[in-house]
């Protein structure tokens, strides 16, 4: 299965047209020089799609390591490896290329690395996970799940926990990596049938781009405290200090080359801040505390800037605790888009989280706190639900419930 074959003579793959990889095994090329690669990316514009997927190591370092690209367009698939030492830029510079429609699966973190690598935006990108969910109420599907069901093809995923540095691949692990792409056009196709046919194009290219707009948005203060575990339960100043301590942490895991985390774990780093310790040896003292003189200092001294803050530049995270009739009222809407969801093939997952539907709720509930920033506003949430909910919520719509339907509860809004 696996040769070495040329690429030269791929024609290019129209648009309306299925490609023969779903119909016969591709041909297959390890890439690990800059000559082949440059031709595949000429094909690749010539073709102007191409199907899109990373294998990365990321548990023991602060940054991911990309070991393996796969590329596949038409009747074949590019392997191409990182490790090597080719220069892989002219891939991300496909992924950022408008006018390549780039297809990948559950590929947020696999985009991300296009900003990381070249500074630049990923940009055409069709994420078949987050597609399907605007035509079944499945999300978030698993890539064998959508190929069975989309298209009949079966894929065995036995390598996630692979080692991808070692080298040379194992047959297994270039199975994985194949399969992993060729199956993602015809997927592809077949969603695009149903979008159309149901009008949601345009929900779905705002959605995926979406995604590729956050992988390349630095994190602000909000979302890398959102991520700290625990920090719910810091006061505005135990949040300052754990800022500090958060962007220390990256600092230092940037420098030995380790995951953020495994320097300091997030529970031990909430519980400096709620004490707000600036002596080492008081640190030391905390169960888990494996750190050098160095590091230890970097933590002392990012204490010590928290403190010197002003209290107008604490930071506050909205409180999590809803009162008694905000639970009802989310509840009820919770109710209300599950029911919406189902009778109209979306998935629930992709159109609400709880925290966006609570700041939905706390713009009319608690009018007079600065509010989240929620979804159902804008875009495509409040062209599918937003003015029902917010009827709602203004007493213009009600909800009644009809006689049962075949034992499902029926809702009415009017």
């Amino acid at each position: 299965m696996f040769t070495h074959s040329s690429l030269e003579g791929c024609r290019p793959t129209h648009m309306n047209r299925r490609p023969n990889m779903s119909q016969s095994p591709p041909k297959v090329e390890i890439i690990t020089q800059a000559d082949r690669l440059e031709a595949i990316c000429k094909n690749v514009r010539s073709c102007g799609w191409f199907a899109f997927d990373t294998e990365f190591v990321g548990e023991d370092q602060f940054k991911p390591e990309l070991c393996l690209i796969q590329i596949a367009c038409d009747d074949w698939c590019a392997l191409v490896d990182p490790l090597s030492g080719l220069d892989v830029s002219p891939v991300w510079e496909l992924v950022a290329d408008e006018k390549v429609l780039v297809i990948v699966h559950s590929g947020s973190e696999d985009i991300a690395q296009c900003w990381d690598q070249i500074g630049k935006q990923p940009m055409r990108v069709f994420d078949s996970q987050v597609a399907a969910g605007f035509v079944s109420t499945d999300y978030p599907i698993s890539l064998s799940r959508l190929a069975l069901s989309t298209n009949g093809q079966r894929i065995h995923k036995s390598q996630t926990l692979s080692n991808w540095r070692q080298r040379p691949l194992a047959n297994e692990q270039l199975k994985y990596a194949v399969e992993d792409v060729i199956h993602l056009r015809p997927i592809y196709e077949h969603i695009d049938k149903r979008l159309n046919a149901l009008r949601r194009t345009a929900w779905m290219w705002e959605e995926c781009d979406g995604l590729c707009r956050a992988a390349s948005e630095p994190d602000g203060e909000e979302q890398k405290l959102r991520r700290l575990r625990g920090a719910g339960s810091l006061e505005p100043r135990e949040l300052a200090i754990a800022y500090e301590l958060v962007d220390a942490r990256e600092q230092i895991a940037k420098q030995y080359n380790r995951p953020a985390r495994v320097v300091l774990k997030d529970h031990l780093l909430v519980e400096i801040a709620k004490r707000g310790w600036t002596d080492i040896k008081k640190m030391q003292t905390l169960r888990g505390i494996n750190l050098s003189a160095a590091a230890l200092h970097a933590f002392s001294s990012a204490i010590e800037r928290a403190k010197k803050l002003p209290p107008s530049a604490w930071p506050e995270l909205p409180s999590q605790e809803d009162s008694p009739q905000e639970q009802v009222i989310i509840s009820l809407l919770t109710a209300v888009l599950t029911d919406y969801c189902s009778n109209n093939q979306l998935a629930y997952g992709l159109l609400s989280k709880k925290q966006s539907l609570r700041a939905f709720v706390r713009g009319f509930t608690r009018p007079n706190e600065p509010s989240e920033e929620h979804p159902f506003g804008t875009g495509w949430r409040h062209e599918a639900v937003g003015t029902l909910l917010e009827g709602l919520l203004t007493g213009t719509r009600a909800i009644r419930i009809a006689s049962p339907d075949a034992g499902r509860l029926n809702l009415k809004i009017e």
